[in-house]
């Protein structure tokens, strides 16, 4: 063959391989869906509240003796692949008196194959075996990521550290939704008011299909009271009956406590022994 042809031939080749590859990369490659790597999701986030309450995680957050350390607790996982978590508070600076600092701890090591997370967090900061606890403690939050196949549940609820002292007459969260009034501690505690986001597994007390939420957990290792307090949550919603239940985290037990309700002020009332979580139905 005639080498200037060849030439030709093989500059006309290059120009239609050229071509196809980019239609290929233009037309066909950039169409095909990129496959998410293990442990990543397709980027879809949707609200926790959109997992049956059975279903979703139970959360304990209980303080220590002196306030300085949060025990989280984390069950009935089994439902998801991973779960990881951020708790934030604002405490006071102590480099500039009355102001705010945001501070916190997250959480990337849960094992959901685990019967039970548990995790100790010190509010503040350690040096060297010495703990300089964070004062002024507020707006407490936690943030639940939660996967599960391709998508991934959010969670977004506030936590209160409250300090009980022997003079305490009302203990209630921020919202002022749940108050126990009349306490009888005899001596301070720490106690914390949080959504347990989810129920415990396995409970068959109630139908969880009729939990009017938030279900409200009042933590800490503050004995019985010397008398019974005065418990009244504000329900979020209005049903024609209500009733009480607690659960003890002593010793993982259900009670149904004797209460009443007012669905003109939509609140429901009880005398309570102790503190627990508490949850309220609608039958």
């Amino acid at each position: 063959m005639d080498p200037a042809k060849r030439k030709l031939y093989i500059i006309a080749a290059a120009s239609f391989i050229a071509l196809l590859a980019a239609v290929y990369f233009l037309f066909i490659f950039q169409k095909k869906p990129k496959a998410p790597k293990p442990g990543e999701t397709t980027g879809e986030v949707q609200q926790l509240a959109d997992i049956e309450l059975a279903k979703r995680p139970h959360i304990t957050m209980t303080p220590t003796a002196d306030g300085a350390e949060i025990i989280i607790s984390i069950e009935n996982m089994a439902n998801f692949d991973r779960i990881d978590y951020e708790l934030t508070y604002l405490a006071d600076n102590p480099q500039a008196l009355g102001e705010k600092i945001t501070r916190g701890a997250t959480g990337t090591d849960v094992n959901t194959r685990d019967d039970k997370y548990k995790k100790s967090i010190l509010l503040g900061t350690a040096s060297r075996g010495v703990r300089s606890p964070d004062k002024g403690i507020a707006d407490g939050k936690l943030a639940m990521h939660l996967f599960k196949d391709d998508t991934e549940y959010l969670s977004e609820t506030n936590w209160d550290l409250l300090e009980v002292s022997a003079s305490t007459q009302v203990l209630k969260d921020r919202t002022g939704n749940l108050q126990i009034e009349n306490l009888s501690l005899g001596k301070n505690y720490w106690v914390i008011i949080a959504d347990t986001v989810g129920l415990p597994e396995g409970q068959k007390e109630f139908d969880h299909k009729n939990v009017i939420g938030p279900n409200y957990g009042v933590f800490s290792i503050a004995p019985e009271f010397v008398k019974p307090a005065d418990l009244s949550i504000t329900l979020s919603a209005n049903p024609t009956q209500a009733f009480l239940y607690s659960f003890s985290n002593r010793d993982s037990s259900w009670k149904k406590v004797e209460s009443s309700y007012d669905p003109s002020n939509k609140t429901i009332s009880a005398k309570v022994n102790s503190l627990a979580a508490f949850v309220v139905t609608s039958q």
